[in-house]
C-alpha cells in the first residue's frame, strides 16, 4: 500500500511538474512561437517585447499562435496578431510589437586600418556582436581574405565586411609597365607609366614616357599592359 501511494504521490509531482514547465508568460510564448513561425535560432537572435496586451497570466505554447502584420523580414520593429485559444475557441487576442536583434560571430578589427593596406590575422578578432543594422555582408572567415586588402579606411572596432575589401591589383597606379603591341607579327614595346590601378584582364589609361600619349591598355601582369591591334 504506501509502495502505491509513493508511486501515485510520484506521478501526480511528474503531472505538476510537466504543467508548470509548460506554462508561460505572455511574452514568453510570443518569443516561443516566434522562433518557431520564423526557424530563429535563439543563439543569434534576440527578441525583446515591446507591448502585448494579452490579459492571461500564463498560457501554454499550443493555444497561442501569430499573425505577422507585414511581409517584411522579421528583424528589428516587428508586430504580430497574438491569438490565444482553448478547443478550438478564441480566448483572447492582442497586438504585439516587439523588436527583433541579429547576432553573428563576424571579424572586427582591433587596430586602425589604412586604405590599400594588407589585413592580417593579428588585425582581427572573430567575435559575436549584433548585425541587425549592418547593411554590408559581415566577413567571418579569415579565409575570405586571400587576394584582399583595405578598400577604405576601417577604424578600430568595426565589424569587417564585404564592402571594406578590394582585390589587390596586379599593377598599382603610378607603376612603370611596358607598354606591348603585337599582331602576331611583330611585337613592339615602349616604355609607360600607368594612371589607374588594374588587375590581369582589366583595361586601364597608361601614359606613353615617350610620346607622353595616354592609351588604354589591358593589364596582362605585374609588370606589362598590352595595346590591343
Amino acid at each position: 500500500m504506501r509502495l502505491i501511494n509513493i508511486f501515485a504521490l510520484a506521478t501526480l509531482l511528474l503531472v505538476s511538474f510537466t504543467v508548470a514547465v509548460s506554462a508561460l508568460t505572455p511574452d514568453e510564448a510570443v518569443r516561443l512561437k516566434m522562433a518557431e513561425l520564423y526557424d530563429l535560432d535563439t543563439n543569434y537572435y534576440r527578441i525583446d517585447i515591446l507591448t502585448n496586451t494579452l490579459r492571461s497570466a500564463d498560457v501554454r505554447p499550443d493555444q497561442v499562435t501569430l499573425r505577422p502584420l507585414s511581409t517584411k523580414e522579421p528583424l528589428g520593429l516587428f508586430s504580430v496578431k497574438a491569438i490565444v485559444r482553448e478547443d478550438g475557441q478564441i480566448l483572447e487576442s492582442a497586438q504585439v510589437r516587439m523588436k527583433i536583434r541579429k547576432f553573428a560571430d563576424v571579424l572586427v578589427i582591433l587596430e586602425n586600418v589604412h586604405r590599400s593596406q594588407s589585413i592580417t590575422a593579428e588585425q582581427l578578432e572573430l567575435k559575436r556582436m549584433e548585425i541587425t543594422n549592418l547593411r554590408e555582408r559581415p566577413v567571418t572567415d579569415l579565409s575570405k581574405l586571400d587576394g584582399l586588402r583595405a578598400g577604405r579606411n576601417l577604424k578600430r572596432g568595426r565589424i569587417l565586411t564585404a564592402g571594406d575589401l578590394e582585390v589587390i591589383p596586379d599593377i598599382e597606379n603610378g607603376r612603370d609597365v611596358s607598354i606591348v603591341y603585337t599582331d602576331g607579327l611583330c611585337r613592339i614595346s615602349a616604355e609607360g607609366r600607368s594612371l589607374q590601378s588594374g588587375i590581369a584582364g582589366e583595361y586601364i589609361k597608361v601614359r606613353n614616357k615617350a610620346s607622353g600619349k595616354v592609351i588604354m591598355a589591358r593589364v596582362i601582369d605585374g609588370t606589362a599592359v598590352a595595346v590591343d591591334p
